[in-house]
C-alpha cells in the first residue's frame, strides 16, 4: 500500500483514474483504503458508471443447501476445454440467499433466506444489500396465488433499475382469466406502479425462466383466447409489453416442449424439444424474427446457462445440479469439476464483478425505514402503509356519516 500511496502523490489524478479503470472491481474495493483521494475517486458515481463499460469476467452463482452463495470463475474453464477432465475454482461469498431472480450490471435480485417474502438487491462483489419494498397491490378477494415471477433490468434512459413482477391466480391455462397482475418497481423513484391487465397467460410456461436482453425482459407466454405461443418482451424503458415471433418452423407444431430461455453472448436463446430433437434457437439480431438460427444439441433435457468465457462454441448447461460444458462443433459433453466447492447445490444466475451500487441510484441512510410510494392506474399515491390505513379509515368513517 505504501508504494501505491507514493504513486498517488507523484502522478496526476487523471492518470491514476485511467489506471484504476483498467482494474477489476475486487481490486478497486481494496484500493479504497490507499487514501481518501482514491476512496473518493473509486466511490464516485461517474467512475462506477464508466467502469461498468469495461470488459467484465462472468461469474456463476451456486446455491448450496446451507444457502451460503458460492461464486464460480467461468474464465478459468477456457484452458481446460480440450481436456477430457474440465475443472474450475471459485469461492464462498459471505452472503446467504434462498434464490436468485435475475441479474444486471453486477447486481442480483434475490430472495432473503431469513424473511421469505423479502426481495433484495445484492452486489456479490461489494456485499452491498438493499431491500426492495414489497408490492402494495393486493390480490383479488378469494384468490390464492399460484405463482409469482420476477424480471430485473435497467433503464439507461433514466439511469434506473426496475423490477417487473407478475402473478397469475390460475393453476392451469384459463381463457376467461383476466387477473394476471403486473406491477413495476422503480429504484430511483422508490415506487410501485400497477400496469393494466393483458391478454397473455404465463401459466403454461411457469417453469420456464425469462431472459434479459437489450433492456427487455423476455418470457414465453400464450395469447388468449386461442393460446398460440409467443415471446413477450417487457421494455424497462417504456414499461410496455411487445411480442417477438417464435421461429417459423416451430411456431405451429404441437410436439414442441419448451425448456428454457437463456442469454448467450448477449443474444436471446430458446431451448426446446421438438419431436425427438433438442434444439437451441439463437436470435442473432434482437427483435428480428428472421434472424433466428437453429443449433442442434444432442443431449438429454438440460437447462442452458451461458457461453463459456472466451468461447462462442462451448455452452454451459445445468443438469439437475451438475454443471456441464457442451461443444457445438464436436457434439461433446463434459462434466465440470468444481474444486473445493460444494457438492450439492442449485444453480443461480450469472453476474459480472462490478462496483455498481443500488444506493448510487437511491441514496438512503436506513433501508428498513424506507417506504415505497404507489402509482396506479387511478393515480392514487400512498406514501406508506400507515398512510394507507389512515386513508382507508377516513373513507370508512365517511361512509357511515
Amino acid at each position: 500500500m505504501s508504494k501505491l500511496l507514493a504513486m498517488s502523490n507523484e502522478l496526476p489524478l487523471e492518470i491514476i483514474e485511467a489506471i484504476l479503470l483498467l482494474l477489476p472491481a475486487k481490486s478497486l474495493g481494496r484500493f479504497k483504503s490507499v487514501s481518501k483521494t482514491w476512496n473518493s475517486l473509486i466511490s464516485d458515481p461517474q467512475f462506477i458508471k464508466i467502469h461498468l463499460l469495461r470488459r467484465q469476467t462472468t461469474k456463476l452463482i451456486l446455491i448450496p443447501f446451507e444457502k451460503t452463495l458460492y461464486s464460480v470463475d467461468l474464465n478459468k474453464l477456457l484452458p481446460y476445454l480440450n481436456n477430457d477432465a474440465t475443472s474450475t475454482t471459485g469461492k464462498y461469498l459471505s452472503l446467504q440467499l434462498s434464490e436468485t431472480l435475475g441479474s444486471c450490471n453486477g447486481l442480483i435480485l434475490a430472495k432473503d433466506i431469513w424473511v421469505n417474502s423479502s426481495t433484495l438487491l445484492v452486489n456479490p462483489t461489494t456485499r452491498e444489500v438493499l431491500k426492495i419494498p414489497p408490492s402494495p397491490f393486493p390480490r383479488p378477494a378469494g384468490r390464492v396465488e399460484c405463482f409469482l415471477r420476477y424480471g430485473f433490468g435497467c433503464d439507461s434512459s433514466t439511469d434506473d433499475y426496475k423490477v417487473v413482477s407478475y402473478w397469475d391466480p390460475e393453476h392451469a391455462p384459463n381463457p376467461d382469466c383476466t387477473d394476471t397482475n403486473v406491477s413495476v418497481y422503480s429504484l430511483r423513484n422508490n415506487s410501485w406502479r400497477r400496469l393494466p391487465n393483458f391478454h397473455y397467460d404465463f401459466a403454461p410456461f411457469h417453469n420456464v425462466s425469462g431472459a434479459l436482453v437489450n433492456q427487455n425482459f423476455n418470457w414465453l407466454a400464450s395469447v388468449r383466447p386461442d393460446y398460440s405461443s409467443t415471446i413477450v418482451a417487457f421494455s424497462f424503458e417504456t414499461e410496455e409489453f411487445n411480442e417477438i415471433k417464435l421461429p417459423d418452423s416451430i411456431e405451429n407444431e404441437d410436439a414442441k416442449c419448451y425448456y428454457d430461455m437463456v442469454v448467450l453472448g448477449g443474444k436471446l436463446g430458446l431451448y426446446l424439444r421438438n419431436g425427438e430433437d433438442y434444439d437451441l434457437w439463437v436470435m442473432e439480431e434482437y427483435g428480428v424474427a428472421e434472424s433466428w438460427t437453429r443449433v442442434c444439441v444432442e443431449m438429454d433435457p438440460v437447462r442452458p446457462l451461458c457461453l463459456v468465457e472466451g468461447s462462442d462454441r462451448d455452452i454451459m448447461f445445468d443438469e439437475e445440479g451438475r454443471v456441464l460444458v457442451y461443444n457445438l462443433d464436436e457434439k461433446r459433453c463434459r462434466k465440470v469439476e468444481i474444486k473445493d466447492g460444494p457438492s450439492l447445490f442449485d444453480i443461480g444466475d450469472t453476474y459480472f464483478e462490478t462496483l455498481e451500487s443500488p444506493k448510487r441510484i437511491r441514496p438512503t441512510s436506513d433501508d428498513s425505514d424506507d417506504e415505497a410510494t404507489v402509482e396506479s392506474d387511478d393515480e392514487v399515491t400512498v406514501e406508506s402503509d400507515d398512510e394507507a390505513k389512515r386513508l382507508s379509515n377516513q373513507e370508512r368513517d365517511g361512509s357511515k356519516s
